[in-house]
């Protein structure tokens, strides 16, 4: 891989270091000192931190990029006017935030800057210019007037880049994206499913859901919905709900919401050996439904309430739960170990050796953010929500389908198919080196490739374990195959899968029955939970209690 030396001025010391390292982690750059920026070659980029509007006429002519953070005047009395930053419709700018108004926490005591003539300004806020493209002779200049982040103890780099604080990161991303453009990693096309909790198969409906209405909204809108179900709820499922599945696995899916639905369930004080025997119930209550039904479940778990620990997380993986799906901030309260530098932003968290877990954020008429912001960090766009999010019918489901779709080409899928292409890649020569972001990955050897090798150097906070290695060639095929730093010889058109040897290394059919299981709590707390969502419909919508729909 190439990596592209960035010159910062007047000193790398300006730039914070754990921006520095995130930078460093996301893009194929690293960074050095520039005294003078005069000194700066033709080919080169440099970051410009003074707050020196003057500098940027020392400038020497030529193919030099630059980022300038213009000298904006700080007020202590103001912020960024302005609810939203306004992107605007520039080829300059990444596909996925042309013409977006994304809303944004106010970021107080700076002002916008001045356009000046020949100025593209490719963002606002509040109507005054905060990211500008000012041409150069041979190349241009990325003047911003919002500054970097200054990140506090205790703060990570994913504070201050999320769904409505992302602007004092984002435009430094972009100049370096662009400066190192055809160097870097290639990533998977976008994903994307939208997600249920709670949902089962007992009936043709949930609460305010029908199935049969909400699919024909799937084909119409063309968009995929996974359904979060409660593995306690297999004992029964209706025909006609099954059918619906059954006949149309490119619009639903299936996936494990904990085991009993308790509270906390994964993320309350237990040993890693209690949470196996949970984590193994689940699993055999999914077969059932399975050799029931006909249907397949995703080997994917979304906690209840969204919240893990390290300890759930490797008996998930131990008793073959291909990963799991959580919202980042509450992974982030249960999982201290994780706090790299790229927390939160990169394709997914890896916990306990190789469990992934990929981000999902609550399905909301102000999620667009959440959705532009997952796109533009490649990860996996999954929005989530209830029963009652169909509370005004569909409209709400079908309008965050569009903005998705809107991203441009998106690929719906189930969230084990998101899990399953959840890697990057890099080109060298007849190499293809493969970066995992999680426990089981699936690809098609693509043309000119002869070898390729497992990249897993320092990504994410823990360290990755071993994984196998299998090919399939027609029907021919080389089984159990241990990766090594080494590149294996393969053909263009083989299927490759990589599977970690932590995933499902215990045999969960002989792992003994959770103390307490099916207690004289969970079955009548489920049962009463069901009951609830499934009369919600006919209570007059003002007398519904909030701590009912608050989920």
């Amino acid at each position: 891989m190439i990596q592209k030396t960035i010159r910062v001025h007047p000193s790398v010391d300006v730039l914070d270091a754990r921006l520095r390292e995130g930078m460093a982690k996301l893009t194929p750059v690293s960074f050095v000192s520039c005294a003078d920026i005069a000194e700066c070659r033709d080919g080169e980029a440099v970051i410009s931190l003074s707050g020196d509007d003057e500098v940027i006429g020392k400038l020497p002519a030529g193919n030099l990029r630059c980022f300038h953070l213009a000298g904006a005047v700080s007020r202590e009395d103001t912020g960024l006017g302005g609810s939203s930053i306004e992107f605007a419709q520039s080829e300059r700018l990444d596909r996925r935030l042309r013409g977006r108004a994304l809303v944004h926490q106010p970021i107080p005591g700076y002002s916008g800057l001045r356009a000046e003539p020949g100025d593209e300004i490719l963002a606002r806020c509040g109507g005054n210019p905060v990211w500008v493209a000012r041409p150069r002779p041979a190349s241009s200049l990325d003047v911003v007037s919002v500054p970097l982040p200054k990140l506090a103890t205790g703060d990570i780099l994913f504070d201050y880049f999320h769904r409505s604080r992302f602007f004092q990161v984002l435009p430094l991303l972009h100049f370096l994206r662009e400066v190192t453009a055809g160097t870097g990693w290639d990533y998977p096309p976008l994903r994307a499913c939208l997600m249920l909790d709670d949902p089962n198969l007992h009936w043709p409906s949930y609460g305010f859901l029908r199935y049969e209405k909400l699919l024909n909204e799937a084909k119409s809108r063309g968009f995929h919905v996974a359904f979060a179900t409660v593995p306690l709820d297999a004992w029964v499922s209706h025909p006609a709900a099954v059918r619906l599945f059954r006949r149309h696995p490119e619009q639903f899916s299936l996936l494990a919401h904990g085991n009993d639905h308790s509270k906390h369930e994964l993320s309350r004080s237990r040993t890693e050996k209690d949470y196996l025997r949970l984590a193994a119930q689940s699993l055999r209550r999914i077969d059932r439904l399975e050799k029931n039904t006909g249907l397949h479940v995703s080997r994917v778990m979304a906690p209840p309430h969204g919240a893990c620990t390290d300890e759930s997380l490797a008996a998930l993986l131990a008793a073959g739960f291909e990963g799991v799906c959580a919202a980042t901030n509450l992974l982030r309260k249960g999982n201290r170990r994780l706090h790299h530098a790229c927390f939160g932003l990169k394709l997914a968290e890896i916990a306990a050796g190789s469990a992934p877990v990929i981000p999902r954020f609550k399905l909301d008429s102000s999620c667009e953010d959440a959705i532009v912001i997952s796109a533009f960090l490649n990860k996996p766009i999954i929005p989530v929500g209830h029963h009652h999010t169909a509370v005004d019918g569909l409209d709400l489901l079908s309008h965050t389908a569009e903005v998705v779709n809107s991203l441009g080409d998106v690929q719906w899928q189930s969230p084990e198919k998101i899990l399953r292409s959840n890697f990057r890649t890099f080109r060298e020569n007849t190499t293809l080196w493969i970066e995992p972001y999680s426990c089981r990955i699936q690809l098609i050897v693509p043309p000119g490739i002869t070898h390729v090798g497992l990249y897993v150097l320092e990504n994410n906070g823990d360290s990755y374990s071993d994984f196998t290695f299998l090919v399939r060639q027609g029907s021919q095929s080389r089984n159990g195959q241990k990766m090594s730093s080494v590149p294996q010889p393969v053909m263009p058109g083989d299927h490759l899968e990589f599977v970690s040897v932590d995933l499902g290394r215990v045999n969960y059919r002989e792992v003994a029955h959770p103390q307490f299981s099916l207690s004289v709590r969970a079955l009548p707390r489920r049962l009463f939970c069901e009951l609830r969502d499934r009369f919600m419909p006919l209570i007059p919508r003002d007398m519904i209690p909030k701590a009912w729909t608050s989920g």
